[in-house]
């Protein structure tokens, strides 16, 4: 009796929560929502979907939209339910776990976007730019895992045929994860001024957030290369940087691999390596390339400049190359942008797909670059030893100079990282040295009261008071060298033992860590599979966490910054405890 009588109870409080679930949205005292809106691009088109005619659970403008519903239990909010379907448009509702006296009808507005409308981030294809006698065909991908190869008789494979080997060219992901409420918020994207002449006023819509979705990365159904056929290339533009090996490993193995391509060559020492005398290709297979992720540097080398695109396309054409993975930063991203543009004006059926690299992490949009967070970690040995000579003299002051150019990435991480740092400076944010603000004052008081100072400087840091004219020969503007000048400095203006340190080329020389290494297996995969679902002009990188497709325009309209009003810096700050060095007016 006893036992029938909790069970009794068990079905009821079952059934009473399942009843809440599915009573009528808006009436349940639990459940209560609030519909997020956006600002559309208003040149988005939103005209019926042919594809959402008859589709069950269509609304009335002709799209099939799926709802997600949170449900407050306990004081947290969770996923309790959805809907949708396999159409191209999503609607989304958003239910925090107060207001509950909250009620919307079915017909309020919310937030809507299309697959294909002006919310996506384009990306060139060889349909829209190949001009060449050879039809461009699409042909299935041969492209699969040990557990989703083809089984005899099923057909052509889909996204949805067999274990879901393909990405499908809807998926879409968003470039910007947060959209903010308000232009006094930490690091927001938009401004109080909202008219011609500056002025604000509670009715501006400021913060109006316009979404944008990139291209998700991943093998496709459809392929438009003969991997038979197909001669690939791989040139690494630039310096230095731990997980180079890594990438080229990923890509040859892919190629060869995952897709049956027999043919693949090395471009020697950067590009120009296309056209110089006695430069020859290496080739490359999953043998030779085999273990090359345990060494650093790159087997197929490096170099600054040679960036003649004429001559680099006519040695792509004369050898035959339809497929180039070009991996560098900004500048090497612009020599792959316009290689693929002439290779599309002279007809060539050429994919060009690039892979960030850069040390300094200095490259828009993207999470991060392969070999930061190597780099990071390999800088807090300087660190470490710098912290040892400081603490262990009179008055000791350990100096270190880490790269970052134009920013200031891998000395804000590794200082914060250490959390030994007093003083970090970089390029983003201008300081004084002498007055009663700067940096010289600051490190006498840190002398006089723990006795020692660790400084940790980016080369590109306080360039005004070592700056030099001229290039290199990649293009860049060239540095004075900040980190001897500051020492001197602080010999000159205080009684100090000064130990300096410069480990540029230990960090960008050894193999990269293991984070990285998958990292960089992600990026070279996409890369293929990019090229050959006939992507050009393209780079890879994750984004919020997924990797995804961007057209090189995006990534290299500018250098990646320190925000010095983001919470990174600001955490930075609450690390070493400095002050606003401010520059003397």
């Amino acid at each position: 009796i006893m036992c029938a009588g909790i069970i009794a109870r068990l079905m009821a409080a079952v059934s009473g929560a399942v009843g809440a679930v599915s009573r009528p949205l808006g009436r349940d005292p639990l459940t209560h929502r609030v519909r997020l809106k956006f600002a559309l691009n208003p040149r988005a088109s939103l005209a019926p979907s042919p594809a959402s005619a008859g589709v069950p659970g269509a609304t009335n403008d002709g799209f099939n939209k799926a709802s997600v519903l949170f449900r407050r239990l306990g004081g947290a909010p969770r996923v309790v339910g959805s809907r949708s379907s396999a159409a191209h448009v999503t609607r989304a509702v958003v239910a925090p776990n107060y207001k509950d006296d909250l009620n919307f009808d079915e017909d309020d507005d919310v937030y809507t976007w299309r697959v294909g409308g002006a919310n996506d981030i384009p990306i060139r294809h060889l349909r829209d730019v190949y001009r060449g006698e050879a039809p461009l065909v699409a042909i299935p991908n041969p492209f699969c895992t040990s557990s989703s190869c083809p089984v005899r008789g099923i057909g052509d494979r889909t996204p949805l045929a067999l274990n879901r080997t393909f990405v499908s060219e809807d998926d879409r992901v968003l470039l910007k994860a947060i959209a903010f409420g308000s232009p006094d918020s930490l690091a927001a994207q938009c401004s109080f001024d909202c008219s011609a002449d500056g002025s604000f006023d509670e009715s501006c819509d400021v913060c109006s957030f316009t979404p944008e979705f990139c291209y998700r990365a991943g093998p496709r159904a459809k392929i438009y290369f003969e991997p038979a056929e197909v001669h690939a290339a791989i040139v690494n533009c630039g310096g230095l940087c731990p997980g180079i090996n890594d990438v080229v490993r990923s890509v040859v193995n892919t190629l060869e691999v995952g897709y049956g391509v027999k043919k693949i060559s090395g471009i020697r020492f950067g590009w120009g390596g296309f056209w110089k005398d006695g430069v020859e290709n290496m080739p490359l297979t999953r043998r030779n390339t085999s273990g090359v992720q345990d060494r650093g540097g790159s087997i197929i080398g490096c170099g600054r400049g040679g960036g003649d695109v004429p001559k680099i396309v006519d040695s792509i054409e004369r050898q035959g190359i339809n497929m180039v993975f070009v991996i560098g930063g900004n500048g090497s991203h612009a020599g792959a942008n316009a290689i693929s543009a002439e290779c599309a004006e002279r007809g060539l059926k050429v994919s060009v797909v690039g892979i960030p690299k850069t040390i300094d992490n200095d490259i828009l949009h993207i999470d991060k670059t392969f070999g930061f967070d190597t780099a990071v970690e390999e800088a807090q040995k300087a660190i470490k030893a710098a912290a040892v000579e400081a603490k262990s003299a009179l008055n000791g002051v350990g100096v270190v100079k880490l790269m970052g150019r134009q920013s200031g990435f891998i000395a804000m991480h590794a200082a914060l990282a250490s959390g030994s740092v007093d003083v970090c400076l970089i390029p983003e944010v201008p300081f004084a040295m002498e007055g009663p603000n700067g940096v010289v004052e600051h490190i006498k008081s840190l002398l006089a009261t723990q006795g020692h100072a660790i400084i940790c400087l980016a080369e590109g840091a306080g360039q005004e008071y070592v700056q030099e004219t001229g290039t290199d020969a990649g293009g860049n503007p060239k540095l004075g060298d900040i980190g001897p000048w500051f020492c001197k400095r602080l010999k000159r203006e205080m009684s100090c033992d000064v130990k300096y340190i410069d480990p540029t080329y230990m960090v960008r020389g050894v193999t990269a860590n293991a984070h990285d290494s998958i990292y960089c297996t992600i990026l070279g995969q996409n890369a293929v599979h990019g090229a050959f679902a006939g992507y050009t002009g393209i780079s890879i990188g994750m984004v919020n966490t997924h990797a995804v497709f961007l057209p090189i325009e995006r990534l290299i309209e500018k250098e990646r910054l320190v925000d010095p009003d983001g919470r990174m810096w600001h955490r930075l700050l609450t690390s070493t405890g400095q002050p606003d060095f401010a520059m003397n007016e």
